[in-house]
């Protein structure tokens, strides 16, 4: 079946397309955007960015927790209207202090949009469809993002402000559109809280936090070693050509759009997620250790490692992020699930204000022992998620009713 269940996942899905397809056009410009059409520095740029990342962290999750109270379709539509706006009003920006104004909506609204699809999710799907309604969304966004990507080349090739501006109001048009397509889906009733519960209780949910923030610095590691890491790597350690990168790049679109659902499969509870995002950190480590392999080689040998470690690295990403979806729906109460959803999100914004410094010095600093390096902390993480998921289970249940160690841990 290539498309999810009909009405909200089938909703989410299509909403999803639309407003990816504008992201890509725009994440494909941005910098050239902002550099010659608008007059920003490179520095300037990454002091925007830097603050708007720092908007997130703060602000993503009690947006979650808005969510859980006013309603996660109520918020996420309301979030796509503000994004529509905020790239409507980048056409008008000039300075830097207005641009990191506009970035900080941005990324606030665009981690909302995430947390509250979670929880649309959570409150419209059955517990044994929500990882796999959650893959469809996530092969939808790589699509989406994708084929944005590549209609953004056009306004690259014209490199004129007009070029510019047709893809910062296209991608209005797509926050618009993806609106009213959530619009068409069910309504998620708002929760209640219990009583004595703070409102962001899940920041008092130390395994949940442990949780969050190895996994958003795994994301984010994975996420740029194709597209930071790799290309920096063979420019300072091989005479491989480069289009090696677009052959790794491509293998993981096509990868993540046509294998997360089918990955997916079997993957419902937190227990069942250990063994897949064990299995899936380990298998990164593997694709590391590849990509390292591949110093000082000859360009065929090396063409062989780096489209081999792509295949390897694909697989991982894809386990590691259904064990996400499944631990962060299992382990969020079903009145928290905006806010859980948000906290996700915010762990995520902390890797990517991590990862590429870490991927920087390691990879150009270090070479083929930095990969080696970044091998052991894929592989450390693995180690420690069944642990973390057994810790954040013992609460749940009944006194007496603790997991067993060998429960958390893949039989051999």
């Amino acid at each position: 079946m290539i498309l999810p269940a009909p009405g909200t996942p089938r909703v989410l899905m299509f909403a999803t397309l639309v407003n990816t397809v504008g992201n890509g056009a725009y994440l494909a410009t941005s910098a050239l955007f902002l550099t010659r059409s608008v007059g920003l520095t490179p520095g300037q740029v990454a002091a925007g960015l830097s603050l708007a990342a720092l908007a997130g962290i703060v602000l993503t999750t009690p947006m979650g927790s808005l969510a859980d109270r006013r309603g996660p379709k109520q918020v996420q539509i309301v979030a796509l209207l503000v994004l529509a706006a905020c790239f409507a009003a980048l056409t008008q920006v000039h300075y830097l202090w207005s641009y990191a104004v506009v970035a900080s909506v941005i990324a606030v609204a665009n981690a909302t949009v995430k947390a509250s699809t979670g929880a649309m999710i959570a409150g419209a799907v059955p517990p044994a469809e929500r990882v796999r309604t959650r893959a469809f969304i996530r092969s939808t966004n790589n699509a989406g993002i994708a084929l944005g990507t590549a209609l953004g080349a056009v306004p690259l090739l014209l490199d004129s402000r007009a070029g510019y501006l047709a893809v910062l109001l296209g991608n209005t048009v797509t926050f618009l559109a993806a609106a009213a397509v959530v619009s068409r889906a069910a309504a998620v009733d708002p929760v209640v809280r219990p009583a004595g519960i703070s409102r962001l209780a899940v920041v008092r949910d130390r395994p949940f936090v442990a949780f969050v923030l190895i996994d958003g610095l795994v994301a984010a590691l994975y996420n740029a070693l194709l597209s930071l890491a790799l290309p920096l790597f063979l420019l300072a350690y091989t005479h491989a050509p480069a289009f090696l990168v677009s052959a790794a790049l491509l293998i993981n679109t096509v990868g993540c759009v046509t294998l997360q659902v089918w990955i997916s499969r079997g993957t419902h509870t937190a227990l069942d997620a250990v063994p897949v995002s064990r299995r899936g950190a380990l298998l990164v480590a593997a694709s590391c250790v590849l990509f390292g392999l591949s110093a000082g080689r000859g360009a065929r040998l090396v063409a062989v490692l780096v489209l081999a470690a792509a295949v390897v690295h694909v697989i991982g990403e894809l386990w590691l992020s259904s064990g996400t979806f499944a631990v962060v729906f299992d382990l969020a109460p079903d009145w928290a699930q905006g806010q859980y959803q948000g906290a996700l999100q915010t762990g995520r914004q902390i890797g990517d204000m991590l990862a590429p410094p870490l991927l920087t010095a390691l990879v150009i600093g270090l070479g083929e022992p930095g990969w080696l390096a970044l091998a052991a902390i894929f592989a450390a993480a693995g180690l420690v998620y069944p642990p973390i998921v057994r810790w954040a289970l013992r609460p749940a249940l009944p006194a007496g009713q603790q997991v067993p160690v060998a429960a958390c841990y893949p039989a051999k």
